[in-house]
């Protein structure tokens, strides 16, 4: 018998719980290779089947329910907030009219279908969350603090503003989704 064979009817037997043939292991006495390759399938056999150990909880698996539930709440969410800015801003992108007012507001109104947009992206493929951080974190920043200025002339109202929160939320709940998904950091 070659080792080919003896390795081949080792594995079959140390797999299905059975015992060799003595042909397999009058080779294996005589082959010091075979005797190795042996006892390295028993090791990687026991180390296959050796249970998890106690004080080491799995970490995936003991946050599952809790995070799972949340994390769909989020994705539901961002996809909700994104229909919204999408509705709010598609009628005002296409409102007739003309001048720098009008064409300025035509823009900020890109802006959040395009935000929108990109919310229900992420909402259907929530690891994309992470790298759209940082462009909903500028426009949603840059958003707020012209809101704020204008609110602090009088060039608007509190009211008015307000439909700007829908951004913020969506921030909000693009970095939480951003958090869930990214590989953490080992150090």
């Amino acid at each position: 018998m070659d080792c080919e064979a003896a390795r081949l009817a080792l594995s079959d037997a140390i797999d299905n719980g059975r015992p060799v043939s003595p042909d397999v292991e009058a080779h294996v006495e005589g082959c010091p290779a075979c005797r190795r390759w042996r006892e390295a399938a028993h090791q990687l056999r026991r180390a296959t089947l050796r249970p998890v150990a106690v004080d080491e909880p799995d970490v995936a698996v003991s946050r599952l329910p809790e995070r799972f539930t949340l994390y769909r709440w989020f994705r539901f969410a961002l996809a909700w907030t994104g229909v919204l800015l999408i509705a709010f801003n598609i009628v005002e992108m296409f409102s007739a009219g003309s001048g720098a007012a009008i064409h300025l507001e035509r823009h900020q109104a890109a802006l959040d279908v395009a935000l929108g947009l990109a919310f229900l992206f992420v909402a259907w493929r929530p690891d994309r969350a992470y790298g759209m951080v940082p462009f909903a974190a500028t426009f949603t920043f840059a958003l707020s603090v012209s809101a704020i200025i204008d609110l602090v002339n009088g060039a608007s109202t509190l009211m008015r503003e307000s439909a700007h929160l829908l951004e913020l939320a969506g921030l909000g709940l693009l970095w939480s989704l951003g958090a869930a998904v990214s590989p953490r950091r080992r150090g």
